[in-house]
């Protein structure tokens, strides 16, 4: 019997399984895919995840940025940076292979393209069933994702409510150099790095642009229950690209994909079980951000199974949960918050946009928000003073 059975094999779970492994837990990792894997993703990695990470990751940049360039809905830019930010962009398929072989070399057995397909609770364990094969141990991490069936099996979910999940299309397209080079710098960005973000494309979502080392990722998302027409708005959205670049685009391989966002799944543990990552709904509500909440969820995950197990106390997994809600699901509760002044129109899209780019603390706050420059713990509070004290009016247009 292992102390520690990992399901996924994604940024939470291989963390996870690394940290429980270093720490002289006997883990296991089964993983569905065989990596590398391709993953739609926007690939932009925020400091908060690099920071988290105590080894080098430096040889998987594609590139630096420095700055993100907001498109409104009426056509006008916005610059948001701030002193020092600095994020970085990478490709999920050769990222999470990565994080996955550190997990190997910290001592973790990791099994690859086999699928659970259900888990059993025993007397004195837990016990995960592939096809043809089963895993024993005293506690179990889910970290399978938006479409994995942990939180199902374990009872603490038994679907995903719209408003807490986003599908998007998104496509890696290999581009001429100088073309990346169209999309990567602003005249308004002094020189900066920029993702391109397009708002009013679609409700409750947004359009990018990330410039990669010898191509774009393009990608477009929005809130499930407002999807509707998507492909229409995709298709659109691609000649607004080309147009920018100046050439037509060879968009093939584009892959639709669901976003789990907010962390509202009321619970995080079962007996002797955790949730991380995508699987808990651990992504920004307003940027889909979720790399660093998995790594965050995995670290905390991996540190409470090494209490639980030498405590010999699978009691102590609560302390996940409260420790979650302590930080991470607050934080997302506060973004929930603002992700509902932020999309409920494009109106508001534009007053936001336009008080950023005059005011150099709100533009620091929204830099932090869809960057995860740090945490965002009181963010709520910090921009309500902000804009009570120094935009008054333009609060209550926002509110009302």
């Amino acid at each position: 019997m292992y102390d520690l059975l990992v399901i996924g094999g994604g940024p939470a779970g291989a963390t996870c399984a690394r940290r429980a492994a270093e720490k002289g837990l006997d883990v296991i990792l089964i993983e569905k895919s065989v990596h590398p894997r391709e993953k739609p993703c926007g690939g932009a990695l925020s400091p908060r995840a690099v920071d988290l990470l105590d080894f080098d990751i430096s040889h998987l940049f594609e590139r630096e940025y420095q700055a993100a360039l907001l498109h409104t809905p009426d056509g006008k830019q916005t610059v948001l940076t701030r002193d020092g930010f600095k994020g970085y962009l990478i490709q999920r398929r050769r990222f999470d292979d990565f994080l996955l072989k550190k997990a190997i070399e910290a001592g973790a057995e990791v099994i690859q393209g086999t699928e659970v397909v259900a888990i059993e609770q025993l007397r004195k364990g837990i016990r995960a069933l592939g096809v043809g094969e089963s895993y024993k141990a005293h506690l179990l991490v889910g970290a399978d994702g938006v479409n994995g069936i942990t939180s199902n099996q374990l009872r603490i979910r038994d679907r995903w409510d719209p408003n807490s999940v986003a599908v998007c299309i998104n496509a890696e397209v290999p581009t001429d150099p100088s073309h990346i080079e169209l999309v990567t710098t602003h005249k308004e960005g002094r020189g900066l790095t920029v993702l391109n973000l397009y708002f009013g494309l679609v409700e409750l979502g947004y359009g990018w642009c990330f410039p990669l080392r010898e191509s774009l990722n393009i990608g477009i998302g929005c809130r499930m229950d407002k999807a509707q027409g998507l492909r229409h708005k995709w298709e659109r959205f691609i000649t607004l690209i080309e147009k920018t670049v100046g050439c037509k685009l060879d968009i093939t391989g584009e892959v639709a994909t669901r976003v789990p966002f907010g962390g509202l799944a009321g619970r995080y543990v079962t007996r002797r079980s955790m949730l991380i990552g995508d699987a808990a709904g651990l992504a920004s509500p307003i940027s889909g951000e979720g790399i660093s909440y998995a790594i965050e969820s995995g670290i905390l995950a991996a540190d409470i199974a090494f209490n639980s197990v030498s405590e010999k106390s699978s009691g102590l997994i609560i302390h996940y949960e409260q420790r979650l809600k302590q930080g991470i699901i607050r934080e997302l509760k506060e973004l929930r918050s603002l992700a509902k002044i932020l999309y409920k129109s494009n109106t508001n899209i534009e007053l936001l946009c336009k008080i950023a780019k005059e005011d150099a603390l709100m533009r620091e706050y929204m830099t932090d928000i869809l960057a995860r420059a740090k945490p965002n713990a009181d963010i709520w509070n910090r921009i309500l003073k902000r804009m009570l004290l120094h935009h008054p009016l333009k609060a209550i247009r926002l509110i009302l």
